[in-house]
C-alpha cells in the first residue's frame, strides 16, 4: 500500500473527529486496489495515475459537500459575485487547527512508517467501521452529551431505542410528519363592521438566528426585548431565502416539501390572500431589488403575492451586497413608507418587508469591511427597526407588527459546513428568533412578555393572526396577550434543502442526504467564523 496508507489514516482521523464521513466498503474496495502490489514501474505509473482520481473522488464523496452535480449547477453563480467575496469565501476553507493536526500525523507518520506494517492497521480500522454501524451513524454515542441550542429548554434524557434511528425508522417518521401537515389549514374570519382598524407588517429579515446571536453575545439584544411574543423555538423549514419567503406567503397550510414549494400554489394556503379577503389591502416593500437568486419570482408567482413591489425612491444605500447591488437604509425605506401610509385612506393593510442588511457578503457602503462586520451591521439594523417602531408607536395609528427571520446566517460555523454554509439545513440555521409587537394597543400589553417555548413554524403565526382577526385585540381596554397564544399548532423541527433533509429527535439532529442515507450532525461548531 505504501504512501497510500497516509490517505486513509487521515481520512479516518478526520472521520473520527466529525470533519467527514467514511464510506467503509467504497474506502475497504480502494485500500483493496492501492494494496495490490505492481510488478513493475510501468504498473506503479498506472496505478497511481488511476487511484489518485478516485482518491479524490472517494474523498469529496465522504464529505459534507453538496453533490458534484449540484455545485456545477449552482456555479452560474459566482460570475455575479465580486472578487472580494469570492477571496473571503475561500479564505474561510482553511482550518488552522486541522492544517496544525495534519502536520503533526504527517510527522507521526513518517516515524511510524520505519517500524510498522501500517496498511495491516488500515484495513483493521477501515473493518471496525464495518462491522460497527454506529461508528458511522452515530446514535446513542454522538447523542450523548449535545449542548442545547441558546435559548432552547433542555429535552428529557430518556434513551433512544436505537431501531427508531434507523434509516426506515427516520424515512417513516418523516412521511408521516408530512402527512399531517396536510390535514392542518388555517382559516380567517370576516371582520365586524365596526372594527377597530389597524395594519399588519411582516419584517421577513435575511440571516439572523438563535445560534447567531448567541455567538456575537446578542440574544438580549434591545429589539427583542420590544416584543409583546417571542417564538422560542420557531423552525423556518429552509435554509435559503426564496423558499424561505415561500413558505411564509403559503403559511395557511401546513408545512410541505420544499418540490412542492414551486408547484401551482392553492388559494387556501395563501397568507397574504387569506388577509386580503377580510379587508387588508396587500403592500410589498424590500430594501434590494430582489434580482439574486430569482427572489422577486419567488415572492411574486410562487408566493402569489397580488401587488408589485413599491419603489425605494431616494433611500440611502447603506451597503452593497456581494454581488455588488445596493441595499437600501432600513429606517429610510420603512420611515418612508409609513410616512406615505398615513396619508393613504386605505383603511386596513398588510404590508411584507424583506430586508437583506445581515446578508453574508455584504459590504458597508462607508467602509471596506466585509462579513466580519456581521456584528456592527446586527447592531445597526436593530437601532433602525427600535426607530421605526418608535415611529410606529408616535402616529397614534394602530399596528400588529411580526418579526420574522427568512434562516441564520451560519456565522458559527461547525466542522462540516463553513461559516456562512447554509447548504445543510441544520437546526442552528433553522431555529430563528420570532417576535409580535402590538403597537398602540389599548392598556398594557408590555407588562410581562409572552414566550412561546413550544416548537412552532410558519402555521403559529398564521393562527396567532386569524386570533387578531376574529378577536381585535384594539377593541378591548384591557387585555392578556396570552389569551391569543395558548394552544398555537406546533410543528416539529423538520427542514429541507432540495434534497437534503434535518429532523431534529428531541434535541439530536439527524439529516437526510441526497443519496437517502441519515447520519447524526450532533457535531462540535466550528470556532473560526464570520467575526
Amino acid at each position: 500500500m505504501g504512501l497510500w496508507s497516509a490517505y486513509f489514516f487521515a481520512k479516518l482521523l478526520l472521520f473520527g473527529v466529525g470533519y467527514i464521513g467514511f464510506d467503509p466498503w467504497l474506502n475497504l474496495a480502494f485500500a483493496v486496489f492501492t494494496a495490490l502490489p505492481p510488478q513493475n514501474a510501468r504498473q506503479r505509473f498506472t496505478k497511481n495515475l488511476i487511484g489518485i482520481p478516485l482518491a479524490i473522488m472517494l474523498l469529496y464523496h465522504d464529505s459534507w459537500l453538496p453533490p458534484f452535480a449540484r455545485v456545477l449547477e449552482q456555479t452560474h453563480f459566482l460570475k455575479d459575485f465580486t472578487p472580494e467575496y469570492l477571496w473571503e469565501l475561500a479564505q474561510r476553507f482553511i482550518d488552522w487547527k486541522l492544517l496544525l493536526g495534519l502536520v503533526v500525523f504527517s510527522l507521526v507518520y513518517g516515524l511510524a512508517r520505519r517500524k510498522l506494517r501500517l496498511s495491516t492497521f488500515v484495513f483493521a480500522a477501515i473493518l471496525i467501521v464495518l462491522v460497527r454501524p454506529e461508528t458511522h451513524l452515530p446514535v446513542e454515542r454522538a447523542m450523548a452529551n449535545v449542548t442545547p441550542a441558546p435559548g432552547a429548554r433542555p429535552a428529557p434524557q430518556a434513551t433512544i431505542d436505537p431501531r427508531n434511528m434507523r434509516v426506515e425508522a427516520l424515512d417513516a417518521t418523516l412521511s408521516e410528519f408530512y402527512a399531517k401537515e396536510q390535514l392542518r389549514q388555517v382559516r380567517f374570519a370576516p371582520l365586524a363592521a365596526d372594527d377597530a382598524p389597524y395594519d399588519i407588517i411582516l419584517m421577513h429579515v435575511c440571516s439572523l438566528s438563535w445560534d447567531d446571536l448567541d455567538f456575537v453575545r446578542e440574544t438580549s439584544d434591545p429589539l427583542l426585548r420590544r416584543f409583546d411574543i417571542v417564538f422560542d423555538d420557531f423552525s423556518t423549514a429552509a435554509s435559503y431565502s426564496g423558499p424561505a419567503a415561500i413558505r411564509l406567503l403559503r403559511s395557511s397550510c401546513g408545512q410541505v416539501e420544499q418540490l412542492e414549494l414551486y408547484e401551482p400554489p392553492k388559494r387556501e394556503c395563501l397568507l397574504i390572500d387569506g388577509l386580503q379577503r377580510v379587508g387588508f389591502a396587500p403592500r410589498w416593500l424590500m430594501n434590494h431589488d430582489g434580482r439574486f437568486g430569482d427572489f422577486f419570482a419567488d415572492v411574486r408567482v410562487h408566493g402569489a403575492f397580488p401587488a408589485e413591489p413599491e419603489t425605494t425612491k431616494d433611500a440611502p444605500v447603506a451597503q452593497h451586497a456581494f454581488d455588488g447591488s445596493p441595499i437600501y437604509d432600513d429606517y429610510a425605506v420603512l420611515s418612508q413608507w409609513w410616512s406615505e401610509r398615513l396619508q393613504d385612506p386605505t383603511t386596513r393593510v398588510v404590508l411584507y418587508y424583506n430586508s437583506i442588511s445581515l446578508h453574508d457578503g455584504n459590504r458597508v457602503a462607508s467602509t471596506s469591511e466585509g462579513s466580519a462586520s456581521y456584528q456592527a451591521r446586527l447592531m445597526q439594523f436593530s437601532s433602525d427597526i427600535r426607530r421605526f417602531i418608535d415611529d410606529l408607536d408616535a402616529s397614534g395609528r394602530r399596528a400588529i407588527l411580526v418579526f420574522i427571520p427568512e434562516h441564520g446566517a451560519a456565522v458559527r460555523g461547525d466542522r462540516r459546513q463553513i461559516p456562512g454554509l447554509r447548504e445543510v439545513p441544520t437546526y442552528a440555521i433553522t431555529r430563528v428568533p420570532v417576535g409580535v409587537l402590538l403597537i398602540n394597543a389599548n392598556g398594557d400589553v408590555t407588562d410581562v412578555q409572552q414566550h412561546v417555548e413550544a416548537p412552532t413554524s410558519y402555521l403559529a403565526v398564521a393562527e396567532l393572526l386569524s386570533r387578531f382577526v376574529a378577536d381585535n385585540p384594539f377593541t378591548k381596554p384591557d387585555f392578556h396577550v396570552s389569551s391569543y397564544t395558548q394552544n398555537l399548532p406546533q410543528t416539529d423541527p423538520v427542514a429541507q434543502n432540495e434534497h437534503t433533509v434535518m429532523m431534529q429527535i428531541r434535541n439530536h439532529t439527524m439529516v437526510r442526504m441526497p443519496n437517502g442515507e441519515w447520519t447524526s450532525w450532533d457535531v462540535p461548531t466550528r470556532r473560526a467564523s464570520l467575526e
